[in-house]
């Protein structure tokens, strides 16, 4: 970054002036160590840090001379959390990503979570026209949870030259995803059309309730409330499984939110003794590569995950990313022998 008054780069030693402490407090608090630095001492850092636009970038004052074109080819990935580094629906969507990029003579310069701009220093330094010239946002809808999440949303947007939104949605930036709403009603429906009645909902809470909930009322069936459980993971989905079965409610069928809490699901209903298809049925939406198999298959619904990843490079590189829009992949029912005996 460099100093609007008199057209220098920024320095540790600007920062430490600024925020009245030595150069090496500045070093500490930049470097997480070595030596501990108290909560206040710390914040007033980051504020000077902030307000200066201070870039701890070894080779910023360097970039700084120069114009963007360093950067054209790099993009950045900033995740809603480290937890979707270890998820397969994800992991298959970066690995579209990055396939389409290479295809594409492009490059990742950083994949980063979300929480980890709230540090300014680290935000001067990656979310800067001379390191990326597109940012792909995944799944941030997840980690809103304050009024400065979103300002900070805000200050990413505006500092890169173009952004996309992958799997939700903030003005003025295109998104990319699937329905949620449908890819769960066409699962819900699937097991309602071979003649179940009793059907559960495990997984996320998000617009795949809605869809659960919008078959069983086209089939006039009641929605009850006590059939409707959180999970996002296998453990949870093999825990939630266990409350409903040990709950003395009536179930002939589950609709899973996604095949990574079905699998907790299967787990749970094989320890109970429980027959799938017989007893109880199961549909589940993503189709990762893992569920034809499962024991037995998983009959769920296809999301284009590959194509979402596409679409992602392809909006980035394109004139489009300036635009605000919306491209709503569809998705498809793949019947399996967890709801069908073959």
């Amino acid at each position: 970054m460099v100093d609007n008054q008199n057209g220098r780069a920024i320095t540790q030693d600007d920062v430490a002036h600024h925020a009245g402490v030595s150069r090496s407090i500045v070093s500490y608090v930049i470097n997480n160590g070595p030596r501990k630095v108290s909560e206040e001492t710390r914040n007033r850092v980051l504020a000077a840090i902030k307000e200066l636009g201070y870039r701890p970038n070894k080779h910023a004052q360097m970039l700084s001379s120069v114009d963007n074109t360093i950067a054209e080819k790099y993009i950045g990935i900033i995740l809603a959390g480290n937890y979707m580094f270890k998820r397969p629906y994800y992991g298959s969507i970066l690995a579209s990503i990055h396939e389409h990029a290479h295809e594409n003579d492009c490059h990742i310069r950083f994949i980063r979570v979300f929480d980890d701009f709230s540090n300014p220093a680290l935000f001067n330094e990656l979310i800067h026209p001379n390191e990326i010239s597109g940012l792909i946002l995944l799944g941030l809808d997840q980690v809103l949870d304050t009024i400065e999440d979103e300002t900070l949303i805000d200050e990413i947007v505006h500092r890169v030259e173009r952004a996309v939104c992958v799997e939700w949605q903030w003005p003025g930036i295109p998104s990319i995803q699937f329905d949620r709403q449908f890819a769960s009603f066409q699962a819900t429906q699937h097991l309602l059309a071979i003649g179940r009645t009793q059907v559960a909902y495990i997984g996320p809470e998000d617009k795949r309730v809605q869809g659960y909930r919008q078959a069983l009322w086209e089939s006039n069936l009641p929605i009850d409330e006590r059939l409707i459980h959180s999970a996002v993971n296998a453990s949870s989905g093999f825990e939630c499984c266990h409350q409903l079965l040990t709950s003395g409610m009536q179930v002939d069928a589950i609709c899973s939110g996604t095949d990574e809490v079905s699998i907790g699901i299967l787990n749970c209903l094989h320890k109970h003794g429980v027959a799938v298809p017989h007893t109880v049925a199961l549909a589940s939406i993503d189709n990762l590569d893992i569920a034809a198999y499962t024991v037995p298959p998983l009959t769920t619904v296809d999301v284009p995950k590959r194509e979402i990843g596409y679409h992602t490079v392809d909006i980035l590189i394109s004139d489009k990313a300036n635009s605000d829009f919306a491209i709503t992949l569809p998705t498809r029912l793949i019947i399996r022998e967890s709801s069908v005996t073959p």
